[in-house]
């Protein structure tokens, strides 16, 4: 079977003129040739992503085979556009689902889109650290009430910690509930026993990968899964065809054409060689006397995820992230309080390792000689006091006030740290003393918001009426 991509190299040499869309015809005026002479829209013999019968089903058929899964959709608008769709398939207005609180922020807005109630989860704490571990077993059993309909877990999390997803799965099937799981940063751990089991393997329902997080495909490119008799097919296909863009880009299509097909003929090659390169640097690390490489529950952690924990009267991971970047010309995912992240794909060349290796030893040596300063406290995760569901809150009438003055108010806005895109308060939700505390201690850490109307958080919008007076 031709692939998508040399379909479209095939058809740019045949030098048609394109009386349709999109308006740079073909790269005619002379920019970015090369690349839009393949950008074109659903003309005869390509195939209608919305409603695919020809090429695009033959390549989507390809990708679940690759993967594992019964089917499989392309989403040429992120992994965002898979999960608002799962979600809007699952739960109508005011239905209950069980959602892990350290959801990414699109989970929160598919909870708007759709008005679903959310029964929240507080995973674990990593100990000594600034981020949140898996969700088990108990915690779901605990939070599933007679009228739960999904539950919604992230795995692998932002810094690479996967949950039981099979002992979930197998609990909650049991009772019809459909099991939700965003795998946006897991697209890669199929292709080696070096990486934990996809959700795909432990029978989940829906589960949404971002091909371009760590495999060969450009931003914006990713996958819904799915498999097994609870899932309401109809609906999801209705779903996505409302919430991704009904003019999908054959760029992007055909970029998660050609990964696929370089996962079917090279895959196994590179990701061998790609896991000979971690096991490298995981040895190299060993020698680090202040500088900790994450290496906790080793056997459900994605060690392609390096993460970077700091001492924390030292050094903060933004600063980390600076010194690399200027000094050393590195740019890592991300930094935070008490550790950075470095992500890592099959792409990744022995030098880029040798070069980051290289620097972290140079800095671990360094922070020996570094004044102290003082410890930022570790942020301590709570559940949510939620007084509105997300829906009603993003529509209810607001008021602007004074954010240091605005504990025992309703928020009417979300609070979201980004990265990674976890909401430290959502819409309809209590506003506390230690919100304010920890927002106010991420802000002189340098960390950026984003979901609320003043990004310097200065001012927070607040249900009317629920505003402090």
């Amino acid at each position: 079977m031709t692939t998508l991509y040399k379909r479209l190299q095939h058809h740019a040499e045949q030098c048609y003129y394109p009386f349709h869309m999109p308006g740079h015809k073909g790269g005619r005026l002379g920019m970015f040739t090369e690349i839009l002479q393949q950008d074109i829209t659903e003309i005869e013999g390509f195939d209608n992503l919305h409603q695919p019968n020809g090429i695009l089903l033959e390549s989507q058929k390809k990708c679940a085979d690759i993967f594992g899964a019964e089917e499989s959709f392309y989403l040429v608008n992120g992994s965002t556009s898979g999960i608002l769709s799962a979600v809007f398939s699952a739960c109508s207005e005011g239905e209950e689902i069980v959602v892990a609180r350290n959801c990414h922020k699109s989970v929160y807005s598919a909870l708007v889109l759709s008005g679903a109630k959310p029964v929240y989860i507080l995973p674990e704490t990593i100990p000594q650290s600034d981020f949140l571990g898996s969700v088990s077993l108990k915690q779901v059993q605990n939070a599933i009430t007679k009228n739960t309909k999904a539950v919604i877990i992230t795995s692998p999390t932002y810094e690479g910690i996967t949950s039981d997803i099979q002992a979930i799965s197998d609990f909650v099937h049991k009772k019809g509930i459909l099991l939700i799981v965003d795998e946006a940063h897991g697209s890669h751990m199929k292709f080696h026993d070096f990486f934990p089991k996809t959700a795909l393997e432990q029978c989940a329902d829906i589960v949404i990968q971002s091909l371009h997080k760590t495999l060969p495909c450009p931003t914006q490119t990713a996958v819904l899964h799915i498999q097994g008799n609870i899932v309401n097919r109809k609906r999801l296909r209705q779903a996505l065809a409302m919430l991704q863009t009904s003019s999908p880009s054959y760029i992007f299509l055909s970029a998660i054409d050609a990964c696929c097909d370089w996962l079917q003929k090279k895959g196994k090659l590179a990701f061998d060689d790609y896991v000979k390169k971690l096991e490298w640097f995981y040895k190299q690390s060993e020698y680090w006397k202040n500088i900790v490489l994450f290496k906790q529950y080793d056997d459900c952690i994605d060690k392609g995820k390096l993460i970077l924990q700091l001492p924390q009267m030292q050094m903060t991971g933004i600063e980390l992230n600076d010194i690399l970047m200027k000094r050393y010309h590195l740019i890592l995912e991300m930094g935070y309080l008490s550790y950075s992240i470095a992500m890592t794909s099959p792409a990744d060349t022995q030098k880029g390792f040798h070069m980051l290796a290289h620097a972290i030893t140079q800095i671990d040596n360094d922070i020996c000689n570094m004044k102290s300063k003082a410890i930022l406290p570790q942020i301590k995760s709570t559940l949510p006091i939620i007084k509105c569901l997300p829906r009603e809150a993003f529509f209810a009438q607001k008021k602007q006030i004074a954010f240091l003055e605005s504990t025992g108010s309703v928020s009417g806005e979300f609070v979201i740290p980004y990265p990674p895109g976890i909401p430290i308060i959502a819409s309809g939700e209590l506003i506390t003393e230690q919100h304010i505390k920890q927002i106010n201690m991420l802000k002189k850490a340098n960390i950026s918001f984003v979901g609320c109307y003043d990004n310097t958080l200065n001012h927070i919008q607040v249900l009317k009426g629920s505003e402090t007076i």
